[in-house]
Order: C-alpha cells, then sequence, then structure tokens
C-alpha cells in the first residue's frame, strides 16, 4: 500500500487529534462548568487533573513519536515519555506495564511508535516489553484478557501491503513506522489469543 506524504500527513494529523479531542472536550465542559459555579469541589478538581494528566503525557509522546527531528532527552527521560503514554491507554484497575531493553533516545522515535504499536491492542491491561538489540527489534505484548482483534487484523493487512476496510487513521502508527524504516526492512506481526510479538528487521 503506497502513501503519499500529503495522505500520510492527513493520516497522522487525525490520529493525534482523534486521540486529544476528548479530554480537551472534557476540560472544555469543566470550564463552562466553572464559570457557572466558582466553587470547585473535590471531584471537578480530580477530573481536571485527570484530563490534564492525559493531554500532557499524551501531546508530549505524539511530539516525539510524530514530530519533525524531536528525541527525548535521556533514556530516562524516554521510557517516562512511554510510561506516561501507556497509563492513558489502560483502563480503571487494568494498567499496562512496560519495559523496554537496548532503548536508547537516540532511537526514540521508534520506540515511542512500537510502545504505540503494542499499546493500541490492548482491550484492559498487560504488558508491554521493547527489546533492541543488533539484529532486530522485537516488541512483545501479553495480557490475561483478549486483544482488539480488529486492530491486529488492520496490522496484518498492512503489512501484507493491503488496504483494511476501517480507517487509516487508527493504523497511523504503523504506517508512519513503514515509512520512516523504509520498504526493505522486514516487518512481522505473530498472534495469538493472550500474546502478540511484532518483530522488525
Amino acid at each position: 500500500m503506497n502513501l503519499s506524504k500529503s495522505e500520510l500527513a492527513e493520516i497522522v494529523a487525525t490520529r493525534t487529534c482523534h486521540d486529544l479531542i476528548g479530554n480537551i472536550g472534557t476540560l472544555k465542559n469543566v470550564l463552562d462548568f466553572v464559570e457557572t459555579d466558582v466553587h470547585i469541589d473535590a471531584e471537578t478538581k480530580n477530573l481536571l487533573n485527570d484530563v490534564s494528566r492525559v493531554l500532557n503525557a499524551r501531546q508530549k509522546f505524539f511530539r516525539v513519536a510524530f514530530g519533525l527531528e524531536t528525541h527525548a532527552a535521556d533514556n530516562a527521560e524516554l521510557f517516562s515519555l512511554c510510561q506516561n503514554y501507556v497509563a492513558t491507554i489502560g483502563t480503571r484497575g487494568h494498567n499496562i506495564s512496560l519495559d523496554l531493553h537496548g532503548a536508547s533516545n537516540q532511537l526514540s522515535k521508534m520506540v515511542c511508535l512500537c510502545v504505540m504499536i503494542a499499546a493500541d491492542v490492548f482491550i484492559r491491561g498487560g504488558n508491554i516489553e521493547l527489546n533492541i538489540n543488533k539484529e532486530n527489534i522485537v516488541v512483545h505484548a501479553e495480557t490475561e484478557f483478549k486483544f482488539n482483534e480488529t486492530e491486529l487484523a488492520g496490522y496484518q493487512m498492512i503489512l501484507q501491503h493491503q488496504k483494511p476496510k476501517d480507517n487509516l487513521s487508527q493504523y497511523a502508527q504503523l504506517l508512519y513506522l513503514q515509512n520512516i524504516i523504509g520498504s526493505d526492512v522486514p516487518m512481522k506481526l505473530v498472534t495469538s489469543a493472550n500474546e502478540i510479538t511484532f518483530i522488525i528487521g
């Protein structure tokens, strides 16, 4: 599947806007409420804190994942970016844990995109482990629950150079990764009910 630069830009812009708009809408609603009622109770404060945390984590993560010549300042910041992002994906009581091995801030963009690819297949919580070595990059995800089968099917179609039937913007991370790595580098996705392994190289 060949995409022009403008098509890829549209896909990335749509995806990032989609992932931010819900919390921006919530923030606007809360601020509208505060205008009519100066008193802010504990529940409203907690909601504002949650919305602010999600928006901050996702904006910083997307800037590195999709931004122009951006990377984390160091390895610790890279891990923090990724960890804070996956914390916005898990549902209450079902968090996603993250382990990065061999990742460096020089590879920030690739690491973020790989983490995003894995995080998107969770319906509930689970674990993501990313390993980078001289031969390849291996992203392993596991869960006690099921994965999002529609997302996995879309990934497989893209890796087979086919166009998924649903909205391409939900696959922005994989499409963008393919674009920056190049068509010469092999990628494959091995799936089972509770585990997936994404291999680059």
